[in-house]
């Protein structure tokens, strides 16, 4: 007898387009048994999605699907609408990626939730209402009976995500499908919703589909790891096994390509995977991922086929660390050599950016206090990494630094000179030195722009470059410097990728030779191949013109590769300051070892259990009288914490945290 819960055989799935028909999964055969949980990673435009989205029927109507997709043996590609109603909610549940897109914001938490009793159990009101404060107490949410009557946008986006886990459990459902539901969340929001996730399979006895581009993230729910590309499964098995020792060259690049604890910019240079993820005629044949791989040979493609190469472990090629390819992999990751003359010149200089007392309160009549008080330093040709959870204050602080906020309180020195006024008061020369990239390229690119007078404009405003032929030229020599040529001249944003939006960003913030980028999070809507690019690509640009970043991130181990010191906050305060190699060691201020041990490990062998941190920030509304982190510190030492803000603890001349706790053994 088949115990599998879902069987998928040779599914085929294309969309007819104006140009043509194209693949978007092909030839994909996998089984998934009661209570397991696979995991599915590759990059955007592998097919992830549109498999999940096929399981539920939700594929649009340009599509054509082939093949046999079997729920507990039923061929639910049979199955009509109507048919499919009993399926959908009931039997099989699916958590988006983005949860404000998900909920109704016209209708209140509760009644979303009890829709779903209604609906699809035929409960009454009143049990209804029962079924979800149970649910949401599952998701350990505080204050459920407060929580539904809130409406979507009252909540923060972790709360809303476990909201929509939440709503998905509701009908007890055999299987549960999540697309990339933590992608967009801080890591001590995602450590707590993974967890609940982990926790809910195992008490309701659910089998799991959880894609995702983050191989940390598909360690920590899954069993076994389907690797996908451009619509195929090129490896499958175990994680321990897919980790230690990947087949395919793909899973091998993809896993090489994530930051993690121990890999820095001076001793490692993350791995890339050239090119990008093309779309596939329904006629092409032979190896997908041929054009970008490190390992490819003119006789290779002949040995293509997905078999098994070890114990329960299966992929299509078995090239990933083939000897004739290995020098070309070994050059890649070779860091290019620092040279520290210029920072060790400055030493002794004025910073170039001051940070005196810096305060930010939004509104007048109902106040929020964004950043209290912090002060810090930045030497030239150096990178400040400043991360913390969503609400803290970092962009606040980045936006002010680059002149989008005037400051409250407080002054921002560069070179000397007091900048704390709003840009368009500032001197063209300030306004050319400080330049700013932000998290969302395709939003901060002018769509009916080529890329030619994106990158032009700053270059007229600022430099008053007013030759053309002059412009084009150190244009096409920027777009060489971000790996872009000149056929990008003529394109619009919406012609590039993700990744190419980002580096005509970065090539647009250059154009004028600043002497300091504000980075908003440039990163973390990025593919990790994608990611691992702009890092090195933002760490080679530093090498050739001593740049110096002030690099804003929620993602502790991509601040750890690039920064040179770090900056913790936590509700609009400094938490911890240091090096990087000081902050990243312990003794640690105790939100500092929150956030590190909520980092997702990409080695499914190492074990470490995160500190939940339970509750929101405090209310930026109110000035916060004792130590802001109090309120959901796990290392709390009483009363004092909450009534009197806490003392520097000086480290070193360099380190320095705000806590009641002394370096020293833990305190109970």
């Amino acid at each position: 007898m088949n115990d599998n819960i879902l069987d998928i055989e040779h599914l085929n799935v294309s969309f007819k387009t104006f140009e043509g028909e194209f693949a978007a999964v092909r030839d994909v055969s996998l089984s998934l048994a009661l209570d397991e949980s696979i995991g599915i990673i590759g990059e955007s435009g592998c097919g992830k999605s549109t498999l999940a989205y096929s399981i539920m029927r939700y594929v649009a109507s340009n599509a054509v699907v082939e093949g046999a997709i079997k729920f507990k043996g039923e061929n639910l590609l049979e199955k009509s609408e109507q048919e499919m109603s009993s399926f959908r909610g009931n039997r099989i549940a699916m958590v988006y990626q983005n949860p404000s897109s998900s909920l109704n914001p016209a209708l209140t938490i509760g009644f979303q939730l009890d829709e779903v009793g209604i609906f699809h159990q035929k409960l009454s009101k009143e049990k209804a209402r029962k079924a979800s404060l149970e649910a949401l107490k599952m998701m350990n949410i505080g204050d459920p009976k407060g929580i539904v009557r809130r409406y979507p946008h009252q909540i923060s986006g972790g709360i809303q995500q476990r909201i929509c886990i939440a709503m998905a459990i509701l009908c007890r459902p055999d299987l549960m499908i999540l697309d990339e539901p933590t992608t967009a969340l801080d890591v001590t929001t995602e450590a707590i919703i993974l967890d609940s996730i982990n926790k809910l399979r195992e008490k309701l006895h659910m089998s799991l589909i959880y894609i995702s581009h983050d191989m940390g993230v598909i360690n920590k729910v899954s069993d076994q790891v389907v690797v996908m590309y451009n619509g195929e499964i090129v490896e499958q098995g175990p994680k321990e096994k897919i980790f230690e020792h990947p087949f395919h060259p793909y899973s091998r690049a993809l896993i090489n390509c994530m930051p993690r604890g121990g890999i820095v910019k001076e001793n490692t240079r993350l791995n890339t995977i050239p090119g990008y993820v093309k779309r596939r005629g329904i006629i092409e044949s032979g190896c997908p991922y041929a054009d970008r791989c490190d390992q490819h040979t003119p006789t290779c493609e002949s040995m293509l086929m997905f078999r098994q190469v070890d114990n329960l472990h299966y992929a299509s090629c078995d090239r990933a660390y083939a000897k004739d390819g290995e020098e070309l992999v070994i050059k890649k990751r070779t860091p290019r050599k620092r040279i520290p003359k210029h920072i060790e010149e400055t030493e002794d200089n004025e910073p170039l950016l001051e940070i005196l007392n810096l305060n930010k309160v939004y509104g007048s009549l109902r106040k929020v206090y964004a950043v209290n008080d912090i002060s810090v330093s930045v030497k030239s040709g150096t990178v400040l990494g400043i991360v913390g959870e969503s609400g803290c204050g970092k962009s606040t602080t980045g936006h002010m630094v680059s002149g989008l906020f005037k400051p409250t309180k407080g002054k921002i020195l560069f070179e000397g000179k007091d900048i704390s006024i709003a840009w368009n008061k500032r001197s063209a020369e300030t306004l050319k030195d400080i330049q700013l990239i932000f998290q969302n390229p395709g939003r901060s690119l002018n769509p009916s722009h080529t890329v030619e007078q994106i990158i032009a404009r700053p270059m007229k405003r600022l430099s008053k470059i007013n030759s053309a032929a002059e412009r084009r030229k150190l244009i096409v020599s920027l777009l060489n410097k971000v790996d872009l040529g000149e056929e990008y001249l003529l394109k619009k944003p919406n012609q590039l990728s993700g990744g190419e939006q980002q580096r005509v960003a970065i090539a647009r913030a250059l154009s004028i030779s600043p002497k300091l980028i504000v980075c908003d999070e440039p990163t973390s809507a990025l593919d990790v191949s994608v990611q691992a690019s702009v890092l090195n690509l933002l760490n080679d640009l530093q090498i050739d013109t001593q740049i110096t970043y002030l690099f804003i991130s929620h993602d502790l181990n991509v601040i750890n590769y690039l920064s040179d010191t770090i900056m913790v906050m936590y509700a609009g305060k400094i938490c911890e300051f240091g090096t990087r190699d000081e902050v990243m060691a312990p003794p640690y201020h105790p939100y500092t070892e929150a956030l590190l041990s909520a980092i997702p490990e990409v080695d499914p062998t190492k074990k470490k259990d995160p500190i939940r941190l339970e509750g929101s920030l405090p209310n930026p509304g109110k000035k916060q009288k004792g130590c802001p982190f109090a309120s959901r510190c796990p290392r709390k030492v009483g009363a004092i914490c909450s009534n009197v803000y806490p003392p520097m603890v000086k480290l070193s001349d360099s380190h320095y945290y705000y806590c009641h706790i002394k370096p020293g053994p833990k305190q109970d």
